[in-house]
């Protein structure tokens, strides 16, 4: 057999398991596993963040409801609302069992009275013996494999020795083979999990020894699936997945590293490194006053996932400041900023190069740019979720001041005039994953400042986009739109819940709604905001079991430009930032070729969308490859950024001498490159000596 033939992801994947178990995992004894055993009924149970540390959409055990589940129960141990036939791929019903047999294991272990006790463990045993009896099966691996077998093993864990012999023979005969260890990425740290808890549960030093190193494994800057070199998170590819995998990845490591915390199985301290920066700059950035950015959710847009989302990395900051608390006051400072009108603390601008996505966050608001190209995978759906989510990484800008702005708007969205989107409005087209097939699409931040540019082609529309960051918010340009569909072409610039007056200047020039001021940036103005109730459906959004079917009304704030049918070389240029502030910027130029923005205080900001030369405030500046361009004319610093990713060295020619800057590559592809007088790596070049 061929070599190529032998190697798949899952004999990978248990390779990389056995080249890590001897730096990740020593001998574990007895009192290790006693140890991890007695952490798991700490961790889990009423008011303990086991549960909080919630890794789906969907509803996991809620122990608060234990009293209900226990009177709904059945003499045979089911429940009567839930549908055990189901084969529906997403929101299984009969997940919902599992979930309950835990809930009701969680408050088992932690209940002093005797007499409910015994209800409980009754009521446990009387669950547990329906589910065996049916053994349900799905069509989709994941219940099989994965949630279900999670939340059995949990709730056998939490009963402890009143487990009886018929569900532990269940449990590790049956259930443990198939959760046995596969697959990749966060799938792969789900297995190992399950992996974990059923050697706990037969007392198998051995089985608990190579799930610990299943897991730690999985702690480290990737290349493919997992945890990037930016602190991004992708699973199915090149997807940024921080709200979906990514999150359950942050739950799973925190639950897991918190039950070895006490044992010799422990997560290593230069894993524990990677998992800290993976929470701080990765997770630590995407949320507002409790919601998760919706361009972070993933292929989830179901009621109140955003703060779900959230919730869960609170849960997971919770768990953090014990196993790492040294940087405690970080990951409270998360808890804090994210509790309902909190102020900000966090402030600056990151751009996420492997997931072309941006944050930009002032004391009062927090934009997200959503991006995607022929590296990175915009978006997918399967299993029922995300099906209007064609445009959702085209450039979707959303700006967030309360937390609230996007509030289960999802059902009631015209998913065709996304903040910052540019798109014809024809019906959306069916798709499995979607991506905006061009190179050029990237950014360049300094920390504060950041230009963001989109060379967007999709459905027959191409436009020149760009994003300019700064202080008081942020400027957005569109050069070149043109569309040869006859279909509108229109480019959104917010859509969010209508709250409060709309202010408008008779010129049009200014648009004020909830706090945010909307300012035109060139001549004409910007149309008048649509306002009122507009009626959707969930159906739209998601189909399974637990979408919602009656329809929503909701009122809706939508301001977009109408470019018209087969608009040709057409151009926006617009602005957003709080309620009262003048923008602070000025746009230079807006063109095809070039596009440039100077800030009040000496900062600048272009796209050279072709080689080519612009007065930067301090000179002239040229460039000999396409690129990004932030100016500090106080610190006499320039920043750049090439983001095709394709370049190794850049030529920029300022105040009559040229410099050859080196341009990051490898696993630092697209990322900035300074340029200063003390700037390490790059060369001087005398124009004298260079070819015309």
């Amino acid at each position: 057999m061929p070599l190529c033939a032998r190697i798949t992801p899952t004999r990978i994947a248990t390779v990389a398991t056995a080249l890590a178990a001897p730096f990740l995992a020593r001998a574990a004894t007895p009192a290790d596993l006693a140890a991890a055993r007695a952490a798991m009924v700490e961790l889990h149970g009423p008011g303990r963040p086991g549960f909080a540390l919630h890794d789906t959409n969907e509803a996991g055990p809620e122990p608060d409801r234990v009293a209900e589940h226990l009177a709904s129960l059945t003499d045979a141990g089911a429940w009567p609302d839930i549908d055990y036939d189901s084969k529906a791929r997403s929101s299984w019903p009969p997940a919902l069992h599992t979930h309950r047999l835990a809930a009701i294991a969680g408050v088992y272990a932690h209940e002093r009275d005797a007499a409910a006790r015994a209800r409980l463990l009754e009521a446990a045993h009387r669950a547990f013996g329906y589910w065996i009896r049916r053994d349900p099966a799905g069509l989709n691996w994941w219940y099989d494999r994965i949630g279900c077998p999670k939340h059995l093993l949990t709730a056998a864990l939490l009963l402890g020795d009143r487990l009886n012999d018929r569900e532990r023979r269940y449990l590790l005969d049956t259930v443990a083979p198939r959760a046995a260890i596969a697959r990749t990425g966060q799938n792969r740290i789900w297995l190992a999990g399950n992996t974990l808890m059923a050697g706990l549960l037969a007392d198998d030093a051995a089985r608990v020894e190579s799930a610990a190193a299943a897991l730690w494994a999985e702690v480290s800057v990737s290349g493919a699936e997992g945890v990037q070199p930016d602190y991004s998170f992708h699973q199915h590819g090149a997807q940024q997945q921080f709200g979906n995998y990514g999150l359950a990845y942050a739950t799973e490591i925190a639950r897991w590293a918190r039950v070895l915390q006490s044992t010799r199985l422990r997560l290593p301290p230069e894993r524990l490194a990677v998992f800290r920066r993976y929470l701080l700059d990765g997770q630590g950035w995407i949320s507002w006053r409790g919601a998760m950015d919706p361009g972070a959710c993933g292929r989830q847009f179901m009621p109140g996932t955003p703060r779900q989302k959230t919730a869960s990395i609170i849960a997971a900051m919770e768990v953090a400041a014990r196993l790492d608390p040294e940087h405690a006051a970080e990951y409270r400072a998360y808890v804090a900023r994210n509790a309902p009108e909190a102020p900000n603390d966090l402030v600056g601008n990151r751009y996420y190069p492997r997931s072309d996505y941006l944050v930009h966050r002032l004391p009062g608001l927090m934009f997200a740019l959503k991006m995607s190209s022929n590296r990175v995978i915009g978006a997918e759906t399967t299993n029922g979720e995300n099906l209007s989510g064609y445009h959702i990484a085209d450039g979707m800008l959303l700006t967030h001041r309360t937390g609230g702005e996007y509030a289960d708007i999802f059902p009631v969205w015209d998913w065709r005039r996304l903040p910052g989107v540019t798109a014809p409005q024809s019906p959306l087209t069916a798709f499995a994953t979607t991506r905006v097939p061009r190179d050029f699409v990237g950014a360049v931040s300094d920390g504060v400042y950041g230009v963001a540019a989109l060379d967007y082609a999709k459905d027959g529309v191409t436009a020149r986009k760009a994003w300019f960051f700064g202080p008081t918010g942020v400027v957005a340009l569109g050069a070149g739109v043109t569309g040869d569909a006859p279909d509108r072409v229109v480019t959104g610039i917010n859509q969010c819940l209508w709250r409060g007056a709309v202010t408008r200047t008779p010129a049009g020039d200014r648009i004020e709604h909830d706090g945010i001021r909307y300012t035109a940036m060139q001549p004409g103005g910007l149309p008048a905001p649509e306002t009122g109730a507009v009626t959707g459906d969930w159906a739209r959004v998601f189909r399974n079991p637990a979408t919602p079917p009656a329809p929503v009304t909701m009122p809706l704030f939508t301001l977009a430009l109408d470019h018209g049918a087969r608009p040709r070389d057409a151009a926006y240029a617009y602005a957003i930032g709080p309620a009262g502030v003048e923008i602070g910027g000025r746009v230079v130029s807006n063109t095809p070729a070039h596009q440039q923005v100077r800030f009040d205080n000496d900062r600048t900001g272009i796209v050279f969308w072709q080689p080519g030369e612009a007065d930067s405030g301090m000179g002239v500046i040229r460039v000999d490859t396409p690129c990004l361009v932030l100016i500090d004319r106080a610190a006499r610093r320039i920043t750049v950024a090439e983001p095709t990713q394709h370049a190794g060295e850049l030529r920029l020619t300022h105040a009559g001498q040229t410099r050859v800057v080196p341009l990051p590559r490898g696993d630092a592809a697209g990322d900035a490159a300074t340029v200063s007088d003390a700037a390490p790596g790059v060369r001087a070049e005398s124009d004298a000596g260079r070819e015309k």
